[in-house]
């Protein structure tokens, strides 16, 4: 697998599209959450968590414990830099699921599908969440990339690339990161959650770990 995206988490996501381009970046505002895409088709996403107990209530009752326990997270999670994602293209994560059982974690697999609300086009790709919340989830891309991501991306403060991730884990969780991604962008460290991430061409190259007003 390689590296995929990092999930930002904003109070508002309007100010928080206004205060990266203040910063130099252009945004994507297609779709529910905006966007920050760089060249490697590696993204920033700026979202906020705005979810009932009843549905999470009824997403575990349909089995979708995991995802339900996610969104919790997110949804209880101070803002700022919050998690990321792994990727593979295609519509199959077996593969990856399958080592994810021999690792010993529980998870869930589910068909994403959504409407992109520009294109009308009928986005499609599967995502895996895993029960443990100090693990990243899993994307497979489906037909997400060729729809949703810019045909030209630049970005006035000359960024160009996620060049460096640094995310803190465990013993167990780096080994079985590492296991499913040699991606070499990802640099994984004693410590817990993300440590720095370093954008290639952007003035001073590092955003330290920073929480959002």
């Amino acid at each position: 697998m390689r590296f995929s995206h990092i999930l930002y988490k904003v109070k508002d996501k309007e100010e928080a599209c206004r205060d990266f381009e203040a910063m130099g970046f252009t945004i994507s505002r297609g779709g529910v959450n905006p966007k920050i895409w760089f060249e490697d088709g590696s993204f920033i996403e700026l979202f906020d968590m705005k979810i009932s107990k009843l549905i999470l209530s009824l997403m575990r009752l349909l089995g979708m414990k995991d995802i339900a326990n996610k969104f919790q997270h997110y949804q209880d999670a101070d803002y700022g830099f919050m998690d990321f994602s792994l990727e593979v293209d295609g519509f199959d994560l077996e593969h990856e699921n399958s080592m994810l059982r021999q690792m010993g974690y529980s998870f869930c697999s589910k068909l994403m599908k959504k409407k992109d609300p520009i294109t009308g086009a009928k986005l499609r790709w599967r995502s895996t969440f895993v029960e443990d919340l100090k693990f990243p989830f899993l994307v497979a891309t489906g037909n997400f990339m060729n729809h949703a991501k810019p045909a030209v991306i630049a970005h006035r403060n000359g960024a160009t690339r996620l060049n460096r991730v640094v995310w803190g884990a465990d013993q167990k969780h780096r080994q079985d990161i590492r296991a499913l991604c040699d991606d070499p962008r990802l640099e994984l460290v004693e410590g817990d959650g993300f440590q720095s991430i370093d954008i290639e061409g952007f003035p001073g190259t590092v955003f330290q770990r920073m929480y959002y007003k």
